[in-house]
């Protein structure tokens, strides 16, 4: 068994854990990492960090960029697997054409019909932990990090899961500040993975989907995309409309209102070594039902 030691210093992410597989026990196979690579003994998670300045024209209003939150490119990663003569699977569903609809084997999930939810991967490797808004958030960065996950037939210790404590401190910014009030205030669930508890907010997903403030779907061809998936039914989403636990299921809100106000409340309270704060105006907020244009 290679020590994840030695195989974090043969790689060039700021952020790489092994979950242990047995974290993964009870979910069903579209949401089991060994569904994409039945015979993986291995579950990698990759993450890399955000610019500040991936945020800054959101921040002002200038310039509609929104950081993606999925990393897809993992040839560097692949290749040394595959130089030690192991096998390395990707996570990155892709819509395919001609592709069959139907399992190809008995018990298998059919061909793109896995889910993962990376961030649980990522809490489950010690990582970091996912926050009251319901986004990951990691000790050296806040919620500023791109992740990926891979599985592999190399055998890699599990990290270990951190013990310093909390990283979210629920100061309710993210729901003072969303203007459509998707986060709420008072009704949230605990729950536990790899034994870490964690408070997760009850959020209106529908808002979030219409959310004219920095809230944007991933694209289709990466993982994480099955905000795009939903079903309408009489100009209305179908299915539930608050979240438990967003295994990948809301947009993209990293630049949204919530994610920023979660970055500038992170840096107010934490070193992060940048001269200026990132909030230097009052945080500016629309709703798509109270002005035009959206």
């Amino acid at each position: 068994m290679k020590s994840v030691d030695e195989f974090r210093k043969q790689l060039n992410y700021d952020l790489v854990g092994v979950p242990p597989i047995r974290s993964f026990e009870g979910l069903p196979p579209g949401e089991h990492p060994l569904s994409i690579f039945p015979d993986g003994k291995s579950v990698v998670v990759l993450g890399q960090r955000i610019r500040r300045g991936d945020f800054r024209a959101m921040e002002e209003g200038s310039l509609w960029q929104n950081p993606g939150r999925w990393l897809t490119d993992f040839d560097n990663v692949v290749r040394l697997i595959e130089d030690q003569g192991y096998e390395c699977v990707p996570y990155a569903p892709m819509d395919a054409a001609n592709m069959p609809k139907r399992p190809v084997r008995d018990g298998l999930c059919a061909p793109n019909g896995v889910r993962l939810s990376i961030e649980h991967a990522a809490v489950a490797a010690g990582l970091g932990e996912i926050g009251y808004h319901g986004m990951f958030m990691t000790r050296q960065f806040g919620i500023r990090q791109r992740l990926g996950l891979l599985v592999t037939d190399m055998e890699i210790e599990p990290t270990a899961m951190s013990k310093d404590g909390v990283i979210c401190d629920a100061c309710m910014e993210c729901a003072k500040l969303c203007p459509l009030k998707s986060i709420s205030m008072t009704e949230s669930d605990s729950f536990e993975i790899n034994g870490k508890q964690m408070r997760l907010g009850a959020i209106n997903a529908n808002a979030c989907r219409s959310c004219p403030n920095g809230v944007c779907g991933d694209s289709k061809y990466f993982a994480g995309a099955e905000e795009l998936h939903y079903e309408i039914v009489n100009n209305q989403i179908k299915g539930e409309t608050r979240s438990k636990f967003a295994r990948g299921g809301l947009p993209n809100r990293l630049a949204a209102a919530c994610g920023r106000a979660c970055i500038a409340h992170y840096e107010a309270t934490h070193k992060t070594g940048y001269k200026m704060p990132f909030r230097i105006h009052e945080p500016w907020g629309f709703r798509p039902d109270e002005e035009r244009g959206f």
